[in-house]
């Protein structure tokens, strides 16, 4: 599930920055609606006027990975503007706890719906994304840590160990069950499916080279 590891961190480590500049700007959360309206969202990420301590991911471990298609923000506003009614649900969380202040915030994978309609099934419909950036934190830990078995990664692996043992609140953690999270990955596969069958977005012949390099056929 994860390749190029170093690119991989690379990513990640950005994404980090971009969402502590992010987290800035914002004050102590009061408000605990669940609606989709109260999220701002930029390049699949949301922030929400007020919470300083989350950021809300359209992701489960895309966030990270580089293959996506198009103008997805103008995607996003359109999906919300024609499901005016939708809210998150959240999936799964990851801590990061900022090294200096010891400080620790919260990054969230949601899923938006309305009704049987979903955001992050459109996106992969559309041929946004692939499927796999829809794979939570929990899954996406268990494949970075396969992958870290490699012996040529000892050293890397024994860091990240060291970097979990140190701040256990930063450990991803499922908030659905087992089974609702398997659901929501068979409707992905399905859309995958279709948008791949139909040359969609990432899977048409004019990213063919890009899709290839980040190990996707």
């Amino acid at each position: 599930m994860v390749s190029n590891s170093k690119g991989l961190w690379v990513r990640k480590f950005k994404l980090l920055l971009l969402a502590l500049a992010l987290g800035t700007c914002f004050a102590a959360h009061s408000d605990e609606s669940n609606s989709a309206g109260t999220l701002t969202f930029k390049l699949g990420m949301a922030t929400r006027i007020g919470d300083r301590s989350h950021l809300y991911l359209l992701l489960g471990g895309g966030w990270f990975r580089g293959l996506r298609f198009g103008d997805t923000d103008g995607f996003v506003a359109d999906w919300l503007k024609e499901h005016p009614h939708a809210t998150f649900q959240a999936i799964s969380r990851m801590g990061v706890t900022n090294t200096r202040s010891k400080l620790t915030s919260e990054w969230v994978y949601i899923w938006v719906e309305e009704d049987a309609a979903s955001l992050n099934v459109d996106l992969v419909r559309a041929g946004y994304f692939p499927g796999a950036a829809m794979v939570d934190m929990v899954d996406n830990d268990r494949g970075m840590l396969a992958t870290l078995n490699d012996p040529k990664l000892a050293d890397a692996k024994m860091q990240v160990l060291k970097e979990r043992a140190d701040n256990p609140q930063d450990l991803s953690r499922r908030l659905v069950s087992d089974e609702d999270y398997a659901r929501r990955m068979d409707r992905i596969a399905g859309a995958e499916k279709i948008a791949r069958d139909e040359k969609l977005g990432i899977w048409s012949d004019a990213m063919r080279e890009e899709r290839e390099a980040e190990g996707y056929r």
